[in-house]
């Protein structure tokens, strides 16, 4: 099972452990300011879409038939699964399932927990029997104590889990946690719909389930994405592609709060849905752009792997405030890892904006499986959505800085792409023979200008999807 929307009481845990990723980021930008090795010591951090990355492998797997998206948390759903299916076995990483009450025959086994070689050796947690040793009716009030001083030993803890005060209110407020019933959601009996929910990203599935439950203000955390922390947050690019999405599933005048990296550390920003007409212009003009090079690169013979990383640039040029050159980019879309914090930025930057496409390729399906009718948007929705519905998956898209380069790659042939995309949108296309001491300094002369003076772009491009964007972003400094 995959958590689909974590309650908001955990709110402060997930803003912590963002913040405790960025601060490793940035600790590692810190001890290699001159150049950057393949970041291998950073582990998970490097695999932030490992959950939805793992929920499509398992999909497309003899275990399909079992691998689930509830509506809530989990945990909740473990635990109500195990007390109405006999003899169950429930395999997490989180230490928390084991304060759930379970029947004496279930087991709680953690994967450090397990051995497969030379023999497989599973060791098994029995909730009742750990309490029965421990002379508890639950261990829950043994979490608690813990929780409320951590420095106490074991057995002083017990004591006081045997001694504690259940009706007291921190306690309740605790306890709740583990004793609630597991969420519903009202619109899960629709069948398409409950089709197009199992399908979602875990990040994806909350902001869903937040919107269609009509929560007054969604919450969306997004990964963390390793990047240069000197520079602005990647998570820039895509902006406009996400804010589509969730104003397909919000209501109007609804405002989501996305939390992402600014600066130095993890803040949240508001955006405000657009409107049903700035809904038709985005959906028709965005899937007109996406529509018009997928037949050019289709035309061209762009081999899978990298047509949409190629769609992604075209996203990622406008912007930057200084160009890549192309050859830069060629490395960064064949994974060609070249010990640089400019690769390691760029190469998060077409993540972001791979991850927005495939954030608004969810939404487009889930909204087209609730709206059967044949209105302007829905046209342009569905021209959105088969456009879409040809991404690869998460495995064989996103490059993790250091991994294996791509074979077979067609420098020439990408290059030519890459220039035709840089006219497109109106960037200038650097001389290859320029120094790199002459390329940082106009990076960073033009990193001036731009924090001396915030430009709305009047630059000509033929980027449809950019020119949406400008215009937004005019009536937006106007208002």
């Amino acid at each position: 099972m995959f958590d689909g929307a974590l309650p908001d009481t955990k709110r402060d845990e997930r803003l912590s452990r963002l913040g405790t990723n960025n601060q490793r980021v940035r600790q590692f930008r810190i001890n290699y300011p001159a150049a950057c090795p393949i970041p291998k010591s950073l582990g998970s951090v490097l695999h932030s879409l490992l959950a939805p990355g793992l929920r499509e492998a398992l999909s497309a797997s003899e275990y399909a038939s079992v691998t689930r998206i509830v509506p809530g948390e989990a945990d909740d759903y473990c635990a109500l699964y195990a007390n109405e299916t006999p003899c169950s076995v429930i395999f997490s990483n989180d230490t928390d399932l084991i304060l759930y009450d379970y029947p004496a025959e279930c087991r709680v086994i953690f994967f450090r927990d397990v051995e497969l070689w030379p023999e497989p050796k599973f060791k098994g947690y029995s909730t009742t029997k750990i309490q029965e040793a421990l002379h508890l009716t639950s261990l829950i009030p043994f979490a608690y104590c813990i929780t409320q001083d951590r420095w106490k030993s074991f057995s002083d803890s017990v004591k006081d889990a045997r001694a504690i005060d259940t009706t007291s209110g921190q306690y309740e407020e605790f306890s709740k946690r583990y004793t609630s019933t597991a969420a519903e959601l009202p619109v899960s009996k629709e069948p398409r719909v409950a089709l197009s929910l199992q399908v979602l990203d875990v990040r994806v599935s909350e902001f869903a389930h937040q919107a269609l439950a009509l929560t007054p203000v969604p919450k969306v955390y997004l990964p963390l994405l390793v990047e240069d922390p000197n520079q602005a947050s990647a998570w820039s690019i895509g902006e406009d592609i996400r804010l589509l999405a969730y104003s397909l599933l919000a209501p109007d005048q609804m405002v989501v709060h996305e939390y992402k990296r600014k600066a130095q550390a993890i803040a949240m920003q508001e955006i405000n849905i657009h409107s049903h007409k700035e809904r038709c212009l985005s959906a028709t003009t965005l899937s007109r752009n996406i529509g018009a090079w997928l037949q050019k690169m289709t035309d061209g013979q762009v081999p899978l792997d990298f047509l949409w990383p190629l769609i992604a640039v075209s996203f990622v040029l406008p912007k930057l405030t200084m160009p890549p050159k192309v050859t830069s980019l060629i490395r960064v879309l064949s994974g060609d890892f070249d010990n640089t914090w400019d690769f390691v930025h760029l190469t998060a930057g077409v993540q972001a904006a791979l991850y927005s496409l495939r954030f608004l390729k969810q939404c487009a399906a889930l909204w087209l499986s609730m709206n059967q009718k044949a209105e302007e948007l829905h046209e342009s929705v569905e021209s959105l959505q088969r456009s879409l519905q040809n991404m690869p998956t998460i495995a064989d898209l996103f490059i993790v800085p250091g991994q294996a380069k791509r074979k077979d790659v067609d420098s020439a042939m990408l290059q030519v792409f890459l220039k035709e995309i840089y006219t497109s949108v109106g960037v200038e296309v650097l001389d290859e023979q320029i120094s790199n001491k002459k390329l940082k300094k106009q990076r960073r002369e033009a990193e001036r200008k731009t924090k001396k003076k915030q430009v709305t772009s009047t630059q000509r491009t033929d980027n449809l999807f950019e020119l949406l964007n400008q215009r937004q972003r005019v009536q937006q400094s106007g208002q």
